[in-house]
């Protein structure tokens, strides 16, 4: 067994239970701090100038039955300017955690983490589970579909508070997926289990540059269960319903929130984006759903209209129970087929809620995830796709897909044309982000950023790619240590950011004394 798996160390037991992360890492991480002048491998474009915000989920405290999936969120930053790279990690919203824990080691001295089961204090650290990390409106939000968003200051990390929109939407949850229409300048987003654990009822809603409300639906799934991403379009938001399923009783028994269900159907949730009427629908209509055989739709890349007004919409899917850890309704785990895609589905807005779509057009036939798109065109017709992939002339795919992804790729669904990254042996990509070379590029052209975790050095590091030439780096920012590896994550440019403090510590200049060795000659 490797020292990742490892429940002890020399004979001796944790407190600490491993859980793996997506790369299959398993030991906590639990570290924060910064890295000033990241060692850079190769020369970075002085055009890329801004930050690259990602999500990790690490234990800040000690918890039995962690999945991978359960952690508290664990934001970290590399801020690049002038070919400079710096680096800093932070746990998220856990301050009234330590607030208690100082009080209590204050009343008791040495201790043996009795507060981490005071139920005030649980709950805290158990909210703080993030996903994903988008900057909106003039605020950092650090996103976890369970609950609403946190809001961290983008210099120091620290969380300023809990969710800050809260006036306006009445609602307990928040997707961890909204998307960001760049002709409209809205954010569009939703939050599933809406009114609390257990509840089909789902919110969907827009906000505006300054964050102010622009659109709400409230509307009920067909049953409830993880919706996780979702597409829009110029007219059109796509929930993408999982084939899982909640129970309040199995929870109040303290059983899994989520179950399996193989009988379900992967299903898609179609709704206006506007409060207008809809052509061939009734007056009172506020969705429909739409079927195709069993699988999990888990990320997409982007959606647009065609000349006819059907949706066109790409996602990842994987065919089976990808997380074993939610088992079976039965109680039976196990994760089924690891075959996995990428592909392109097709959905007549016209057609009676409840029907059935045709298969879906083969995109990528290779188990891939974490699709991203030059972020312009969303909401319109796009080309190119850059994705996670597994090659599997490099490795053995017998592992889970996730585990498995040891490659980037760039795919022009107009050419066909077909590009990839291999970063090397027992290395492992994360999902990639994509800058544009300049405002008005055309689609696709700048650089792709992904960060890369090499097994064999136990490093991370942060890869750029240029698209004109995709299959060689042209910079690495390597840290010297390994990092969790990343749920997701976004790029926030410099001028998006506004006036910037440094990510890391800037001490006093001192000056130079001029003597002993550094007298002059």
């Amino acid at each position: 067994m490797s020292p990742s798996t490892q429940h002890t160390r020399r004979g001796l037991e944790t407190k600490w239970p491993i859980a793996a992360d997506l790369t299959g890492s398993g030991l906590p991480f639990r570290f924060e701090g910064e890295v000033a002048d990241v060692i850079v491998y190769g020369e970075i474009p002085p055009e890329i100038d801004g930050t690259f915000y990602r999500i990790s989920l690490d234990r800040f405290a000690a918890k039995e039955n962690s999945v991978p999936i359960d952690g508290d969120g664990l934001i970290s930053g590399f801020r690049i300017q002038n070919g400079y790279v710096d680096f800093k990690i932070k746990f998220v919203g856990t301050e009234r955690y330590r607030l208690e824990r100082s009080a209590r080691k204050s009343l008791f001295g040495l201790y043996k983490n009795p507060w981490t089961h005071h139920p005030c204090v649980r709950a805290a650290v158990d909210s703080t589970g993030s996903t994903n990390v988008i900057r909106w409106a003039g605020k950092l939000l650090v996103l976890e579909e369970a609950g609403n968003p946190y809001e961290v200051n983008p210099d120091t990390l620290e969380t300023i508070r809990y969710d800050p929109f809260a006036d306006q939407v009445k609602a307990k949850a928040y997707t961890a997926h909204p998307k960001v229409d760049p002709f409209t300048r809205e954010l569009v987003g939703f939050g599933y289990e809406a009114k609390g654990p257990g509840t089909k009822d789902i919110v969907t809603y827009a906000l505006d540059h300054t964050g102010k409300k622009t659109e709400e639906t409230w509307l009920e799934a067909p049953w409830c269960t993880i919706t996780h991403d979702c597409v829009i379009t110029k007219n059109w938001l796509v929930l993408l319903l999982w084939p899982y399923e909640a129970s309040l009783e199995r929870m109040k028994a303290g059983g899994n929130h989520w179950a399996y269900t193989p009988d379900r159907p992967a299903c898609f949730v179609v709704v206006p984006r506007r409060k207008r009427s809809v052509a061939h629908w009734d007056k009172d209509e506020k969705f429909r759903f739409y079927n195709w055989k069993h699988c999990m739709n888990i990320h997409t890349a982007g959606a647009w209209e065609g000349d006819n007004g059907e949706i066109y919409l790409e996602s990842t899917r994987v065919h089976g129970n990808v997380f074993p850890f939610f088992p079976g309704v039965d109680g039976k785990e196990g994760i089924g087929e690891a075959a996995a895609d990428f592909v392109r589905w097709k959905i007549d807005p016209t057609q009676p809620s409840d029907s059935w779509l045709p298969d879906p057009e083969m995109i990528l036939d290779l188990p891939s995830e974490f699709p991203r798109i030059d972020e312009r065109f969303m909401s319109e017709k796009y080309k190119v796709i850059f994705l996670n992939v597994f090659i599997p002339q490099k490795a053995d795919g017998s592992t889970n897909v996730f585990q498995g992804l040891n490659g980037l790729a760039m795919i022009n669904t107009e050419t066909r044309k077909q590009e990839f990254y291999y970063p090397g042996d027992n290395c492992f990509a994360q999902e990639p982000v994509f800058i544009p070379r300049r405002p008005d590029a055309l689609e696709g052209d700048g650089w792709v950023m992904s960060l890369i975790e090499d097994r064999s050095s136990r490093l991370s590091e942060l890869v750029f790619l240029d698209t004109r030439n995709f299959s060689k780096p042209i910079a690495l920012a390597v840290l010297p240590f390994q990092i969790k590896s990343q749920v997701h994550g976004n790029w926030v440019e410099a001028k998006d950011l506004g006036e910037r403090a440094s990510l890391v510590d800037t001490p006093e200049v001192w000056p130079i004394s001029h003597k002993g060795a550094l007298e002059p000659l």
